[in-house]
């Protein structure tokens, strides 16, 4: 191959990996730390394994001033809950992220074993929250 062709291939395969996404599954995801928010490796969970999900409103007080806050708080299907709890374990000091569409939208660290299956899902977008709440109801139907 001479040395033409040899740059050709390089530069075409550097803008394939490039332009290429990762386009992962939408779940929950180890997550270096703050703030780079880098997702390392392969979900320990998808929406897919999400037995059930809702919006929840709530209320806290900061400085005497009610914040209202939604999420969506859901459990791991029983067939996943040791793979969850598990995983959980495992990443004790470390960031657990939920991954919609490829971004990072919470990533909170992770502090106990979780065996109940129990996650919960913030950001200060309810529409944004709306929109994945939806697609996991899409994807579980």
């Amino acid at each position: 191959m001479n040395k033409l062709s040899l740059l050709i291939l390089t530069f075409a395969l550097l803008v394939f990996f490039a332009c290429s996404s990762h386009n992962r599954e939408n779940g929950w995801y180890h997550v270096s730390g703050f703030p780079s928010d880098t997702i390392i490796g392969e979900a320990l969970v998808t929406a897919k394994d999400f037995a059930t999900a809702a919006i929840i409103k709530d209320t806290l007080v900061i400085d005497g001033n009610p914040v209202y806050q939604s999420m969506i708080q859901g459990k791991i299907n029983p067939d996943k809950r040791q793979l969850w709890a598990d995983g959980t374990e495992h990443l004790i000091g470390k960031r657990l992220g939920f991954v919609y569409n490829d971004s990072v939208i919470t990533a909170p660290q992770v502090n106990a074993r979780i065996e109940s299956g129990a996650f919960q899902i913030n950001s200060p977008d309810t529409t944004l929250l709306r929109k994945i709440y939806n697609s996991i109801q899409k994807n579980n139907q």
